[in-house]
């Protein structure tokens, strides 16, 4: 058996809990015993087909996606996790990149590779099922990565984050005991498993002995308080913008969150309207603030809000708090440590491995002996009282709905498509594009394209013309004036 922490921890609830259910996906419940059974009849097909392969598993929320996370992990390979609405252009770069042995997915998702080099697996049935077929993985010997999640790159290409069995068991050690998810627990899974904050219901749910539920179609996608309400959520892992969505939709309100105890927010700047409203629905929601790339585990900082504290902890956002245990933060401006203010620099065991098959590691990684490998975040923070608040990026990236983008990953590929001056910009949370031509410009067009390439979080709310671009005293494009412009025509 492998010695790892997490799937250590699925195998022992698999006998202590082996009657609790794991899974609750629509109407079918599947025990922490069946989740793992599957989870080892999988593994040894996967070992069959290569010894410590790269698997790109599909982002469904189905239990062939939840079950080969974990089989991948036990047959010693590396999954990468990819969105199931990955435009064909963009899977296809990846595949190309990463050279998986094994594609595991729907047949939708699946039906565009064209490579016979990938075994191919859509399903896997009970059939032929025999316990004395199962591999013994005690002695395998595994593959130091555990995952490798693609991000946006500002090269125009995505770029692979490389996380190690090590730097995930050592963020699960804190997570699992802190956010409680354990037997009768349920937790709501909204992110898809190619976004980072999945690692963070998925594991410590499953690792923790509750139940993890699926946002498993579209209605609960939008509604996500009908979930809570029809599924007796009692924990919520989710970026702020699902806050938003709740208000927009009437969704929060207190007789859909009576089962709802904890919420857990990581993937972009969470705001005081936003904690406000949920007290305003519920006041013993116990909230956990968190920040973190996806380079360290998903997150390293975290701040409990309560409803008689918020108030005391919102400057230009809400407190991210203060490193977990085992990880330190550095904020440096102008090239110097500064304790009040800067771009910070994560020092942890958390700290992915670099990106794939990537020269520019040193870059953003440094790599220390003592095992913490030190990152460069790209992200301003100031302190304040011992506080920590996340202040703006410092650099062309943003994140929409927690999804990381790099704004020059949309301007390369509109000027692929044939605009040579074009900009990106975010205005309330959405994407404009400006194009600076004298052809006719089609938003209809623009936007088909673009979608054959990026995926839909990434495409552009509006495209606007203009003849040449503003510029600021440094001879750059002038954003604050781009906004204006905007502004004018919206």
């Amino acid at each position: 058996m492998s010695k790892d922490y997490f799937l250590n921890k699925i195998k022992k609830n698999s006998k202590i809990f082996k009657n609790m259910i794991a899974l609750e996906i629509g109407s079918d419940k599947i025990s922490y015993a069946e989740f793992w059974n599957k989870i080892q009849f999988l593994a040894s097909i996967i070992f069959k087909i290569k010894k410590n392969s790269k698997v790109v598993i599909s982002g469904e929320k189905s239990l062939l996606s939840y079950v080969s996370m974990f089989s991948v992990l036990l047959a010693g390979g590396t999954y990468i996790p990819i969105a199931s609405k990955t435009p064909v252009k963009r899977l296809n770069k990846i595949l190309k990149l990463v050279k998986p042995s094994i594609v595991i997915g729907s047949i939708s998702f699946t039906k565009n590779i064209s490579n016979k080099n990938i075994k191919i697996i859509n399903n896997f049935s009970y059939k032929n099922f025999n316990i004395k077929n199962i591999i013994k993985f005690d002695k395998i010997i595994s593959n130091k990565i555990a995952y490798i999640i693609f991000t946006s790159g500002s090269s125009g290409e995505p770029k692979g984050v490389m996380i190690s069995r090590n730097s995930l068991s050592s963020y699960l050690k804190w997570l699992i005991p802190t956010l409680k998810i354990y037997p009768k627990k349920k937790c709501s899974q909204f992110p898809d498993m190619s976004f980072d904050l999945s690692v963070a219901d998925i594991y410590a749910t499953l690792c923790g002995g509750g139940t993890l539920v699926p946002a498993y179609n579209s209605y609960y996608e939008m509604y996500p308080g009908r979930l809570i309400k029809n599924y007796k959520i009692t924990h919520l892992v989710c970026v702020p913008s699902y806050i938003d969505l709740m208000i927009n939709s009437g969704d929060l309100k207190s007789n859909n969150l009576k089962s709802l105890e904890n919420i857990f927010f990581c993937g972009e700047p969470l705001v005081k309207y936003q904690v406000s409203s949920i007290f305003k629905a519920k006041k013993s929601i116990n909230v956990i603030n968190a920040y973190g790339p996806t380079e360290a585990t998903c997150s390293c900082t975290y701040k409990k809000i309560t409803h008689k504290n918020f108030s005391n902890f919102s400057k230009t956002s809400m407190s991210i708090g203060k490193p977990i245990p085992g990880t330190k933060i550095f904020l440096r401006r102008n090239n110097k440590n500064n304790f009040t203010e800067g771009e910070m620099f994560i020092s942890s065991t958390q700290v992915g491995s670099g990106y794939f098959n990537r020269k520019n590691n040193k870059e953003k990684f440094f790599f220390s002996k003592n095992k913490k490998t030190l990152f460069k975040t790209g992200d301003y923070a100031i302190r304040f009282n011992k506080e920590l608040y996340f202040k703006n990026r410092i650099d062309n990236q943003v994140k929409i709905k927690g999804h990381r983008i790099e704004l020059d990953e949309i301007n390369f590929n509109l000027q692929k498509i044939g605009f040579k001056k074009v900009s990106s910009i975010v205005f309330k949370n959405n994407i404009f594009s400006f194009i600076s031509t004298n052809r006719h410009v089609k938003q209809a067009i623009i936007t088909k394209k673009l979608s054959k390439i990026l995926p839909d979080y990434m495409i552009p709310k509006n495209f606007l013309v203009i003849k040449q671009f503003p510029l600021n005293k440094n001879k750059k494009i002038d954003n604050l004036k781009l906004i204006e412009i905007l502004k004018k025509s919206i």
